[in-house]
């Protein structure tokens, strides 16, 4: 019984989801704060795909440059390294699945350079996830936050983030 019950809960929130996501964008603002408290109360999967970097040069040697992506305490996911490039293509998405939306939390992307003599930090990006489970999608270039940027160029990434109900066969 509690499998079917369980069932039922994510159909609906994968209905619910796009509808009450669409009302936050479109409704009067006295409708805007119960739609946005209705979907901050549904389980869902955030899905973080890093596309590309640009102007991800370093002061020394070449770049190998890979992203490392964090939320709250959980354990780190990591794109692959991409050599030589100032300008790497990833393409890779990562999800995460939560039983209610991670309220208050934030994203962690970490964009790093490995080299024989270890890693340099080419820049961080912090994105706050209320804002993408409010809006569904979150996508764009992010430019990169980097205490030693001294060339004066901007190191950017290109991300899209997505909430979304998505039942997979194994839980279906």
């Amino acid at each position: 019984m509690p499998i079917d019950v369980s069932k039922s809960q994510a159909m609906i929130a994968s209905e619910a989801i796009p509808i009450l996501q669409m009302l936050v964008k479109t409704c009067p603002p006295s409708f805007h704060d119960r739609a946005d408290s209705l979907l901050h109360c549904l389980p869902g999967c955030l899905t973080v795909t890093i596309k590309r970097g640009s102007s991800l040069k370093q002061v020394m040697g070449g770049t190998n440059a890979f992203c490392r992506l964090t939320i709250g305490n959980g354990p780190p996911r990591q794109t692959q390294v991409v050599s030589n490039s100032t300008s790497p293509e990833w393409k890779e998405g990562f999800t995460w699945a939560f039983d209610v939306p991670p309220k208050g939390q934030k994203l962690h992307i970490l964009c790093k350079s490995k080299s024989t003599f270890g890693k340099t930090s080419l820049g961080r990006v912090t994105i706050q996830i209320d804002k993408v489970v409010s809006e569904g999608v979150y996508s764009g270039l992010f430019s990169l936050n980097h205490d030693s940027n001294k060339d004066g160029t901007s190191r950017t990434l290109e991300i899209e983030i997505n909430w979304s109900n998505r039942i997979s066969n194994e839980s279906v």
